[in-house]
């Protein structure tokens, strides 16, 4: 179950069934299918499954539906169809909530559900509600996400960046430099400080130094003289997601 739309898709038909008291299938249609006169509701979800689902109906196929399943009499009222459809879309979403629960462990709930103009723009998945002769053409807008998969991109953020993210950083110029060893000093000790004065470091001559740049180590190595100049010949390199943390700041 991978998206909140598979999870309807699996439970409208039987909730669809038990509120029309009879057979319900759904078919996928032309994505082309146009809805002219759509009545839609947008379902606000938190939980395994967070965001936005719309679902959109024809409004005159709705009515129809509804007098051949002998929910509503023959005299037409969009009022009173609106409310009924309204309350048999909550029934599904529920009903797919308790699935995602089910079928994941993460509880998901239906915190709102109202009437909307139908959103533009939004890419729909277009399916016939068939109950015997009668067809109602449906559309389906997923906007959802899921709370596992947000999490897995948070923690593959860093070691995923956009090509073209890298692309322009790698011209930028930054600060580096070799840290030997630190200590805590009292400010009473550092203001006694003179002339051949001697300042013992917390780090022996044989462990490797730090490279630092903007306050992160990025590699570690032993210290080299090369031409006169200070060096360093890098002996471990930090994991590309705590390398990467150093320029975090420069997005």
């Amino acid at each position: 179950m991978k998206t909140f739309l598979d999870a309807w898709l699996l439970e409208a038909p039987m909730g669809l069934s038990q509120e029309l008291a009879g057979t319900v299938k759904l078919v996928a249609a032309e994505a082309s299918a146009e809805i002219k006169d759509a009545v839609c509701f947008q379902i606000e979800l938190q939980g395994g499954f967070r965001g936005s689902f719309w679902v959109a109906a024809d409004a005159e196929a709705l009515a129809r539906l509804f007098v051949v399943a002998r929910v509503t009499p023959d005299e037409p009222d969009r009022q009173r169809d609106v409310a009924l459809w309204q309350g048999i879309v909550r029934q599904v979403a529920e009903r797919a909530a308790k699935a995602v629960a089910k079928n994941t462990g993460a509880a998901t709930s239906v915190t709102a559900l109202q009437e909307v103009p139908r959103p533009a723009g939004i890419v729909a998945a277009v399916y016939e509600l068939r109950f015997g002769e009668t067809l109602v053409r449906v559309a389906f807008s997923d906007e959802t996400k899921s709370a596992a998969e947000k999490k897995v991109k948070e923690n593959t953020s860093m070691t995923n960046l956009p090509a073209r993210g890298v692309e322009l950083l790698l011209d930028v110029e930054l600060e580096a430099s070799l840290r030997f060893g630190s200590k805590e000093m009292p400010l009473s000790e550092v203001l006694e400080l003179g002339p051949g004065d001697v300042v013992q470091l917390e780090r022996h001559v044989s462990d490797p130094v730090d490279l630092i740049v903007v306050d992160k180590i990025v590699a570690r190595g032993e210290v080299v003289l090369v031409n006169g100049n200070f060096g360093l010949r890098v002996t471990e390199v930090a994991e590309p997601k705590k390398s990467l943390e150093s320029i975090r700041c420069l997005f």
